[in-house]
């Protein structure tokens, strides 16, 4: 009973060691719209949408390889576009979903080699209510926020990780 036990608890470590340890080599979304992930020992990894969502999109894979994020688009009354309502990141066997202010998420990228994640949320046309976050990937934290009609008239500059951002339009 000891020793079945014992290797149950081995085993379940190599399982979250795995998965805390994967890899992604690769992230697509292929003709039919579905958002493919590929590890190093090439095994697929085929995320399911949530309800509602109608598609992924902008797939990317972080810097160290660790973490691979997307955006999940929803239907919207007002556009004949779906828009992005959630950024997911999905590490180390795990799925995080950023919605912010709950504007779409028009922008995002990695940051600090992947440990990090910044993204750009505002309304469907733009310039009003603009809001950036920059989320730690591994526990969800908010790190920073910036919201330009607020800050900008006491900070003055834009933060790094926002200007950043910013030139990736």
């Amino acid at each position: 009973m000891l020793l079945s036990g014992l290797r149950a608890m081995v085993f379940l470590g190599l399982v979250w060691a795995s998965a805390a340890a994967e890899t992604y080599v690769q992230a697509v979304v292929d003709q039919g719209g579905q958002l493919r992930i590929l590890t190093n020992d090439r095994r697929e990894i085929v995320p399911q949408k949530e309800p509602n969502q109608v598609a992924f999109e902008k797939p990317a894979i972080s810097p160290d390889g660790r973490a691979v994020g997307w955006l999940a688009l929803y239907p919207n009354c007002c556009t004949s576009y779906p828009i992005p309502l959630k950024l997911v990141i999905y590490a180390g066997g795990k799925l995080r979903t950023f919605t912010g202010t709950e504007l779409p998420v028009w922008r995002w990228c990695f940051r600090g080699g992947g440990k990090q994640v910044a993204f750009e949320q505002e309304t469907v046309h733009g310039g009003i209510g603009v809001h950036y976050e920059l989320r730690d990937v591994k526990t969800g934290r908010i790190l920073a926020k910036y919201d330009p009609d607020l800050n900008s008239e006491v900070l003055g500059a834009r933060p790094e990780w926002v200007a950043d951002l910013d030139s990736r339009r």
